[in-house]
């Protein structure tokens, strides 16, 4: 009987040495798991920043451009205008004002398209619905034919909603026109589950979401933190040669 309860104490000994190998296994595992994920999502959130950085600095980039290589010298071809005017034949002056007053006109109208681009006005003032019918006439000045589909009142959009889902109609309509080979596109704005619906469809050549330099992009990948910060859901259905839906969905007032 003395005998049996050393060997009892042993084997009670052991399972304990066991079971704190394993918890202490388990917890290294799961430390080092939680190590990992922590590296990723760091690993993840600065190459998300690095390319946020860098689309703002081209797009400064581009602001640049249009400012220097085209408004800037139509302003200096304007004052050297102005001063051969000042000089010039008095029975010319009003031929060459006239021809001064339209080149204003469409200086102006530049000016109102790179403003429009930073941030539109129409969307303040007028509501999404309007916002997307004047984005829609400059890409369909720019050679891609956009047709809108709104089944909402300016007021039904969420105020929080309405410069993400602007952004979002903006950036895949850019992405139609340089990639998509398409005759045209598609914007819908309706109302889903609550909250609004956007839709951006074309009949272009497609992609697969699911390729890595396709998920990884950065258009793709600021589209749906757009939508994350908006508490909303982004999706998109598109396969080679099957065109492209991009769909955003925003909560209402009472969804958040």
């Amino acid at each position: 009987m003395m005998d049996g309860a050393p060997q009892d104490a042993i084997q009670v000994w052991w399972i304990f040495l066991a079971a704190t190998l394993v918890a202490l296994i388990l917890i290294g595992a799961f430390v080092a798991s939680m190590i990992i994920q922590q590296r990723r999502f760091v690993a993840t959130t600065r190459a998300f920043a690095g390319r946020l950085l860098l689309a703002q600095e081209e797009e400064r980039a581009w602001v640049a451009r249009e400012l220097h290589d085209d408004l800037i010298q139509r302003v200096a071809l304007l004052g050297g205008e102005l001063e051969e005017l000042a000089r010039g034949d008095a029975h010319a002056g009003p031929i060459r004002l006239m021809g001064l007053h339209e080149e204003l006109h469409e200086l102006a109208g530049e000016i109102r398209r790179i403003a429009h681009r930073m941030h539109p006005s129409t969307l303040e003032h007028l509501g999404l619905p309007a916002a997307l019918e004047q984005l829609a006439a400059e890409f369909t000045d720019q050679g891609l034919p956009v047709r809108v589909e709104t089944s909402v009142a300016p007021a039904d959009v969420p105020e929080q909603a309405r410069t993400p889902l602007f952004r979002i109609a903006q950036e895949s309509l850019r992405n139609v026109m340089r990639h998509a080979r398409a005759d045209g596109a598609v914007v819908r704005l309706m109302p889903e589950a609550g909250g609004v619906l956007l839709e951006i469809a074309d009949g272009g050549n497609g992609f697969d979401p699911g390729s890595a330099s396709s998920a990884g992009g950065l258009g793709l990948t600021s589209l749906r933190e757009r939508m994350r910060l908006a508490q909303g859901r982004l999706s998109i259905r598109s396969a080679p040669g099957a065109g492209t839906t991009i769909s955003a969905w925003a909560p209402g007032e009472s969804g958040r």
